[in-house]
């Protein structure tokens, strides 16, 4: 071999490395091994996510973190954009009875060998289809069955989907019902519903708030009694609703400040947009807008807020604080606005003309008025292009990001299949037909009279495949990585689950630099102790805890009906308070209420106002939902309705 490998391991067991015979077993929570080729360093870890494991075992249904970081040997640069591949499986083939040879095992994966499927795969990518039926399909491009399906999964919900919207790092989906009110919750990672969350009304728009730590629903009142127009804030971590306010009646959108201290939210048929302390889940102010506020865009480069009025054919521009700026004519029947990701310029569609207008986004004058045959409705953006969705023709619009520097730009066409979206019988979700493939050089296109999605790639004239599941109608569509992602300068992490106990091969493969790397790993079955292990805790009060600045804080939990450890375990907990706009953190004893048996109880102050997140941090695997606390001046609090704390 005329490179060089270094096997670092740390374990608590001795390990043997059996050349030629198979990969290495290791026995142990944590793997560090550092492998050096072709003048590149690269360190790879698996380390355990939660802490109630033992940290001398690998266990089934674990979440671990895989991460590989290359660096250059000769500069330590790191090396960005590196395609590599992962997968975990079992040792054994099922097809043979033998433990194939790393590298025929590589070639197996990367063959698409439909016999030589591994248990968890961390490359590629899956498309995600939001149904006309009450279902989310996983569709898996590198599997067809005769060019006929490919349908890797699909997720049940109690209702068809209205809208979607997915954190970052593919973790989660969170998915609004159109005819129930509820927001389903899907992992990821496992493709399971995990819940439905009850909201007071049916949902309308979902938004992350820019840290994705808190979901903005939008919902309307129905014919069902009780429910009502607002907004529900539900955590993404414990799924759990944070609080719900009231806003006026009408569909609404949601934008955000840059700086995330202000959710901005539209009310179609009051004619209001609501201006919200995205902290303090407080209206700070309400705009009234002459016509219709049909959409919103919040510009970071001047922190201004453009309200789209579809009535009268006007864009209004207020300030952060939702004071009056100025006001940009165009035609009646304008529509969706989208950003371009360069932040210059600030598209709108209009249906009714045939037309998309692009504005400066720094002075707000009107650039281009494009003509888009086919009632334009919905806009994406790739890193080059701008995709035009149209409702009454299958052809789908591209312009060119750099042609809107030069006057007159001109779009292109392409066939998105033979449908027209106008006549689609289920009727179009909110949530876009279109989504952007991995690298942003395509996008794929559903077609629901089809049942097909399409994809294109950017260069082509038209889209190269297409992907079907039978029994699911795709209405929207969005593509997520599997597994490994970049998260930093020459950094590659992904959170697992490890799928099945018994012996493992972790296969690792790339081919700039040139590697083929399995490593072994001994998976046990989670004990039953760890059940029993587990504290379960509830908060006392409300969703949302207030208090004032500097003023004693007491926060109070108790113990789940059925836990009881040990005294002095009890007291080996602690709350950790973590400021949402970022800042100090503190960790406040939880000590056991000598009066109240099974509860306990938090102290401290706070010197700064805003929104925290409480959590629960002990010796012991926790089960508890995070707490919000708002910490409010005095004059704040004398002011809202009901007074201080």
């Amino acid at each position: 071999m005329s490179s060089v490998v270094r096997y670092a391991i740390c374990c608590a067991t001795g390990v043997a490395l059996l050349f030629g015979a198979g990969p290495s077993v290791l026995h142990a929570s944590y793997l560090n091994k550092t492998i050096e080729r072709d003048g590149l360093r690269i360190q790879f870890s698996i380390d355990p996510v939660a802490e109630q494991y033992a940290r001398d075992a690998l266990y089934a249904d674990q979440l671990v973190r895989i991460r590989m970081a290359i660096t250059r040997e000769a500069d330590g640069h790191p090396l960005n954009n590196w395609n590599v591949g992962a997968w975990l499986d079992r040792a054994m083939s099922a097809a043979s009875g033998a433990m194939p040879a790393c590298a025929q095992r590589v070639a197996g994966y990367l063959g698409g060998d439909l016999l030589q499927r591994p248990l968890l795969d961390l490359t590629g990518y899956y498309v995600l289809t939001l149904d006309a039926e009450p279902s989310v399909s996983v569709l898996d491009p590198a599997v067809s069955f005769a060019g006929r399906s490919s349908l890797y999964g699909a997720l049940k919900l109690k209702g068809r989907g209205f809208d979607w919207v997915k954190t970052s790092d593919d973790a989660k989906l969170f998915v609004g019902l159109a005819e129930e009110p509820a927001v389903a919750i899907a992992d990821l990672q496992t493709f399971q519903v995990l819940t439905h969350v009850a909201l007071p009304g049916l949902p309308t728009r979902l938004a992350l708030a820019p840290d994705e730590r808190l979901l903005w629903v939008g919902h309307i009142a129905a014919t069902k009694t009780g429910q009502q127009d607002g907004v529900t804030v539900i955590d993404t971590v414990t799924n759990h609703v944070v609080t719900s306010l009231p806003l006026p009646g009408g569909h609404h959108e949601f934008a955000f400040s840059e700086d995330g201290r202000y959710v901005y939210a539209t009310s179609r048929r009051a004619g209001t947009v609501t201006v919200l302390d995205a902290a303090m889940f407080s209206i700070v102010r309400t705009m009234t807008v002459p016509g219709e506020p049909m959409s919103m865009v919040s510009t970071p480069s001047n922190g201004l807020l453009w309200v789209v009025d579809g009535k009268h054919g006007r864009v209004h521009r207020y300030s952060a604080q939702g004071l009056p700026i100025d006001s940009i004519a165009l035609q009646p029947g304008i529509g969706p606005a989208k950003l371009s990701p360069d932040g210059r310029y600030v598209l709108v569609a209009n249906p009714s003309q045939h037309r998309v207008s692009v504005l400066n986004a720094a002075t707000g004058r009107p650039v281009h008025a494009i003509t888009v045959s086919g009632k334009p409705y919905d806009i994406i953006f790739s890193g080059q292009y701008v995709y035009v969705r149209n409702l009454e023709s299958e052809q789908v619009a591209l312009i060119s990001i750099a042609a809107l520097e030069r006057p007159n730009p001109m779009p292109q066409y392409i066939p998105a299949g033979s449908g027209i979206l106008a006549q689609a019988k289920e009727g179009l979700p909110i949530a876009s037909t279109m989504g952007l493939t991995l690298n942003k050089g395509g996008a794929f296109l559903a077609s629901p009279t089809e049942r097909t999605v399409y994809h294109y790639m950017e260069g082509m004239n038209a889209p190269d495949s297409g992907l079907r599941a039978y029994g699911h109608t795709p209405m929207a569509a969005l593509a997520i990585q599997r597994g490994l992602r970049q998260v930093g300068p020459g950094e590659y992490s992904a959170i697992v689950k490890l799928p099945s106990a018994g012996r493992m091969v972790l296969a690792i493969a790339s081919d700039a630099p040139q590697l083929r790397e399995c490593i072994g790993l001994h998976i046990e079955r989670a004990p039953a102790t760890l059940v029993s292990q587990r504290v379960a805790f509830e908060w006392l009060g409300g969703p949302v805890a207030r208090a004032l600045v500097g003023q004693p804080i007491t926060l109070r939990v108790r113990l789940k009906e059925g836990a009881q450890p040990d005294d002095h375990v009890l007291n080996r907990f602690e709350l950790f308070v973590v400021p949402a706009r970022g800042g100090r953190s503190a960790r406040w004893p939880l000590r056991t209420d000598e009066h109240t048996a099974g509860q306990l109880i938090g102290e401290g102050t706070l010197s700064e106002p805003g929104g925290y997140y409480v959590h629960i941090l002990g010796s012991q695997a926790v089960e508890a939902t995070f707490s919000t606390l708002v910490v409010e001046s005095a004059s704040s609090a004398t002011a809202r309705p009901g007074g201080p704390p």
